[in-house]
């Protein structure tokens, strides 16, 4: 997609100082998104609680918990969980097919994450 993208920031009649910008922003947002799926950024193991809460373990060994958010999406065939780590600004998302795990881990995932509500705040 990315170089799709670069293609028609070539094609569109701008000066060649737009184009280079638009490369280079483009250029970046690939590396990022190359990195966070087959880099050592991608998930490795995921953890998730009834409350909603996840724990991402990285393949470098970094583990980041977080907040998943209702605009996650669970079917049959796939399966989008949409997070927020926590202290982070933005959300992120994780894509998990069927054959990413066992089938029992499977459907347990898309059970919590359709019947799961999130932890109540403390009121003191």
């Amino acid at each position: 997609m990315h170089a799709a993208t670069a293609v028609l920031l070539l094609a569109l009649p701008l000066p060649p100082e737009v184009r280079a910008a638009g490369g280079l922003g483009i250029a970046l947002a690939g590396a990022a998104a190359l990195r966070s799926i087959a880099g050592p950024a991608r998930a490795a193991r995921l953890a998730l609680g009834l409350d909603r809460r996840l724990a991402v373990t990285r393949r470098d060994g970094r583990v980041r918990t977080g907040e998943v958010l209702g605009s996650s999406c669970v079917g049959a065939r796939l399966t989008t969980i949409v997070w927020r780590p926590d202290g982070a600004r933005f959300a992120r998302a994780l894509i998990v097919v069927p054959d990413a795990m066992p089938a029992e881990a499977f459907r347990r995932l898309r059970v919590v994450l359709r019947y799961g509500t999130p932890a109540l705040p403390v009121v003191a």
